[in-house]
C-alpha cells in the first residue's frame, strides 16, 4: 500500500474531496444557468401563447383602436402566425440544445458528488480515528477508484476561464468561511469580509 500513514491517507482522501467540492460547483452553476435559460423559454412559451389566444378572440374593431400594425384580416393572420412560429423554434430548442438533458445531468452530477464528498469526510472526520494504516490505505484505494469513475462517467462541462476562475474562488471562499465556523461557531462571518475586503483595497 505504499506505506502510507494514517495521517497521508486522511490528507489524500480530503484532497480528492476538495476536487469533487469543485466539480460540484460547477456542476450547481451549470444546472442553476440552464434551468434559467429553460425557465425563459417557458415564459416564452407561455407569453406567445397568450398572445395567440387574444388576437384569436379579439374583436377587430379593438385590434384598430389599439393602433397595432396591421389593417386587414390577412395582417391578422399573419400577425398570429409569427407568435406560433416562435413557439415552433422555442419548443424545438429544447431538444436541439439538450437544455433539459444537460440540466438534468448536472443535477444528478451534483448529488452523487455530494454523496461522495459526504462518504470522504465521514472516514476523515470519525472512521480515521480507531482504524490502523493498513484500512486507512484500503479506504484511500477505494475513494481513489470511486473518485476515477466518476471522471469517467460524468459529463465535462466546458467554462470560459472567467467563469471558472469565479467559481473557483467563490468555492475556495466557502471552504475558508466553513472550516472558520467550524473553529468558531459564534464569528461574525460579516466582519470577516469587510476586514478581508478592505485589506484587498488598501494601497501599498
Amino acid at each position: 500500500m505504499g506505506g502510507k500513514t494514517v495521517e497521508d491517507c486522511v490528507n489524500e482522501i480530503n484532497r480528492l474531496a476538495d476536487k469533487a467540492g469543485l466539480i460540484r460547483e460547477i456542476c450547481s452553476y451549470q444546472c442553476r444557468k440552464y434551468k434559467w435559460i429553460s425557465s425563459g423559454l417557458s415564459l416564452s412559451i407561455l407569453f406567445f401563447s397568450a398572445s395567440i389566444a387574444f388576437l384569436s378572440i379579439a374583436d377587430p374593431t379593438i385590434l384598430l383602436s389599439l393602433s397595432l400594425p396591421f389593417h386587414a384580416q390577412q395582417d391578422t393572420r399573419n400577425v398570429i402566425a409569427f407568435p406560433g412560429f416562435l413557439i415552433f423554434v422555442i419548443s424545438f430548442s429544447d431538444r436541439i440544445l439538450n437544455l433539459t438533458e444537460t440540466m438534468n445531468k448536472n443535477e444528478q452530477g451534483v448529488k452523487i458528488l455530494t454523496d461522495f464528498i459526504r462518504d470522504c469526510h465521514t472516514f476523515t472526520d470519525t472512521g480515521a480515528r480507531d482504524c490502523d494504516e493498513i484500512t486507512a490505505a484500503l479506504k484511500l484505494e477505494s475513494i481513489k477508484e470511486q473518485y476515477g469513475y466518476l471522471n469517467q462517467v460524468m459529463t465535462p462541462n466546458t467554462l470560459f476561464s472567467k467563469t471558472f476562475l469565479k467559481i473557483k474562488k467563490g468555492y475556495k471562499m466557502k471552504v475558508k468561511v466553513s472550516k472558520m465556523l467550524d473553529a468558531d461557531p459564534n464569528i461574525s462571518i460579516s466582519k470577516y469580509y469587510s476586514r478581508s475586503s478592505a485589506v484587498r483595497t488598501t494601497p501599498f
